[in-house]
């Protein structure tokens, strides 16, 4: 008979709904898919029984982390930290899940987090020495909170010698895929990704999102209302004056409000918005790669390879390559 992998989720209040429900449901769609128990599920919290998430919905954990003994942890296949915001801070200051996950290195064969659960296990020391990822708006801060981790801020998730790290929020269920393509074969992975009408490996990493939505949430509207300007008519040379001059103030001050709301520079903002247009022509169009740079304000392939090699430490082709479906 084959055998069953436990999954223990720790979960807390305030967590992220979809950073412990989110990967869970992969692992069900695992079993649903091969008709058997290849997944065993629980959930851990601070009491068995009821908490409200970060959304106002309530799970009910199976036990309490006091019951996540060694032994228990002995037994667990894969260990995942939910993350979420306001649960992943008072989860800090309380210290026991960072506890659990430095207890579980060398019994369990599998750690990961979601999101903002990366810090639990930064705080854990788990990550000193490896590869992680985290939600794009929290990468500077991981980088801060222990600098020993090298933070990849563009991957959706990363494994490095057995410990796993994902980006935000419904990239728990990415990591969750990875895990079940790692245990079982590649056509189970593509079955659950499919039923679930998800990417198996969906086109371009995290960072795709951040300019637009860094500006889109930026409080000063000047900043969004520019955003939209570039990228709108990215051939257009977008000087630091003639951005000033759209957004009505010096210069100068144009350079304090980028860096204000974003910490980045005027230049920088507008490379990140070509980029992101780049990327996206180069994933859903054949258009020739020197033809998608010019449309995209860069002028030449050159100087988009440039830009690429900046932000990515890729090349536009090998994007392409990595992440345009056939």
């Amino acid at each position: 008979m084959a055998a069953v992998l436990d999954i223990l989720m720790l979960a807390f209040p305030g967590a992220q709904l979809l950073d412990v429900t989110g990967p869970l449901q992969m692992f069900a769609g695992a079993n649903a898919e091969l008709a058997r128990e290849a997944y065993r599920m629980r959930i851990a919290a601070p009491e068995a029984g009821a908490f409200a998430t970060s959304s106002g919905v309530r799970l009910v954990a199976d036990l309490s982390f006091a019951q996540v003994t060694r032994r228990q942890l002995a037994r667990t296949h894969t260990l995942i930290a939910a993350g979420g915001s306001p649960g992943v801070g008072v989860e800090l200051e309380r210290g026991v899940v960072a506890r659990i996950l430095a207890r579980a290195v060398g019994r369990t064969p599998r750690i990961a987090a979601v999101c903002s659960g990366a810090f639990l296990l930064a705080a854990a020391g788990v990550l000193d020495g490896r590869r992680a990822t985290t939600h794009w708006r929290l990468v500077a801060d991981l980088e801060r909170f222990r600098p020993q981790i090298e933070v990849d801020g563009d991957a959706i998730h990363i494994e490095d010698r057995g410990v796993w790290t994902s980006a935000g929020v419904t990239a728990g269920m990415d990591l969750a895929l990875a895990m079940i393509e790692a245990d079982h074969e590649r056509a189970l992975a593509l079955a659950v990704a499919r039923n679930h009408v998800v990417f198996r490996i969906r086109p371009g990493g995290q960072s795709q999102y951040s300019a637009e939505l860094q500006a889109q949430s930026s409080r000063n509207a000047r900043i969004g209302r520019l955003a939209e300007k570039v990228a709108d008519k990215p051939r257009n040379p977008w000087s630091t004056d003639v951005l000033a001059a759209e957004a009505g103030i010096s210069q100068r001050s144009l350079s304090r409000l980028f860096r204000a709301s974003l910490n980045v520079g005027p230049a920088e903002f507008v490379e990140r918005v070509r980029i992101d247009l780049a990327r996206r022509r180069l994933i859903e169009t054949d258009e020739l790669v020197e033809a998608i740079a010019l449309a995209c304000g860069f002028g030449s392939l050159r100087r988009m390879d440039r830009a690429f090699a900046r932000a990515m430490a890729t090349s536009p082709r090998d994007f392409r390559a990595r992440f345009k479906s056939n």
